[in-house]
């Protein structure tokens, strides 16, 4: 997604607002992808246990976890205003068992501020902001913050390896949308925004230097997990370009 729209290599909150509007028609199957970071929780659903997701966003994924796993404490971080005052909104009738905190990602402070025990850290459409140095400091971090049997789970875009595989996830990622236009809206309005917006990463970013995403190699990525402690790792989900990754202690 081409956060880089509005202020170069800057998120800000057209963007929020932006992603407020469209995330629906412009992520690629977020439903499916929701249920298959749910199915990865290490967790039984009538357990006491804490979650953390980093850059929450508007709460889809809080909301779905918060009412599968009804004894869980749910921490959510996110550094837009926008998106912290929809999440309060949204996950009122949870307010007992939520948290919201303001973060910027590549910061360290609020690593040490996450708390223990602590089961599982989520992150949507977030880490691939950091380069590989941060993201490799990143999973050391929260790999030191998790249980035995905790997990670092991941939904994010990932680098291709090539311009050909580049190319090719921009014309897979340009159908979903285009689909999910005709199949929540009824039209092609959506794709057209997503043209307009120029959403589409594989097109507009790869290989931008002054582009704010900095997504990693898959493989790269999956190694950093395995280097930060977590035993096993894996991809769990992809989808023109986006994968859902992550490593168990």
């Amino acid at each position: 997604m081409s956060e880089s729209i509005h202020i170069p290599n800057q998120w800000n909150e057209n963007d929020s607002a932006t992603f407020l509007d469209l995330s629906e028609l412009f992520v690629p199957g977020r439903a499916e992808q929701t249920a298959t970071l749910l199915h990865l929780i290490p967790a039984r659903t009538d357990e006491h246990f804490t979650v953390v997701e980093l850059a929450a966003g508007e709460g889809v994924l809080a909301q779905a976890m918060l009412e599968k796993f009804p004894q869980c404490h749910y921490i959510a971080f996110d550094g837009s205003a926008m998106m912290r005052e929809q999440l309060a909104e949204r996950l009122e009738p949870f307010s007992s068992r939520i948290e919201i905190r303001p973060f910027d990602l590549a910061e360290q402070a609020w690593r040490s501020t996450l708390p223990a025990p602590l089961r599982c850290v989520l992150s949507s459409l977030c880490v691939h902001h950091l380069a590989d140095a941060g993201k490799r400091q990143l999973f050391k971090d929260i790999a030191a913050q998790l249980e035995a049997g905790g997990a670092l789970l991941l939904a994010d875009v990932i680098e291709p390896a090539t311009r050909q595989i580049a190319d090719l996830f921009a014309r897979q990622y340009d159908a979903i949308v285009r689909q999910q236009s005709l199949t929540i809206r009824g039209d092609l309005s959506g794709h057209e925004q997503f043209l307009q917006q120029q959403w589409n990463y594989f097109l507009h970013d790869y290989h931008d230097p002054e582009s704010y995403d900095q997504p990693s190699r898959l493989s790269d990525q999956l190694s950093w997990l395995n280097e930060a402690g977590f035993s096993i790792v894996d991809c769990f989900w992809m989808q023109a370009g986006h994968a859902i990754y992550g490593g168990y202690r």
